[in-house]
């Protein structure tokens, strides 16, 4: 399956079709500028959930290289929170 495409002109004349399909396919839609991606236009929601998984993927990476604590319970959350 390719990725959706549009052009800024498109936009312009079409803007509310364009978010739509954004909104209702879940995956971006490519600005093209020059025959090249320049832009994409994404649903909020699925743009939070793709910002947490990247997140957990960041915070996975920082326990592996050791700069993160791991914390076993909420009382040591709790208490690690009253320290700052």
């Amino acid at each position: 399956m390719f990725p959706k495409t549009t052009t800024a002109r498109d936009i312009q004349r079409n803007y509310r079709k364009v978010f739509d399909e954004a909104k209702k396919s879940k995956e971006p839609v490519f600005v093209m500028k020059n025959n090249k991606p320049d832009v994409a236009i994404i649903d909020a929601t699925k743009l939070e959930e793709m910002e947490a998984v990247l997140a957990v993927l960041e915070s996975r990476e920082e326990a592996r290289v050791g700069k993160a604590k791991v914390l076993n319970s909420l009382e040591e959350l709790w208490n690690e929170a009253q320290e700052d």
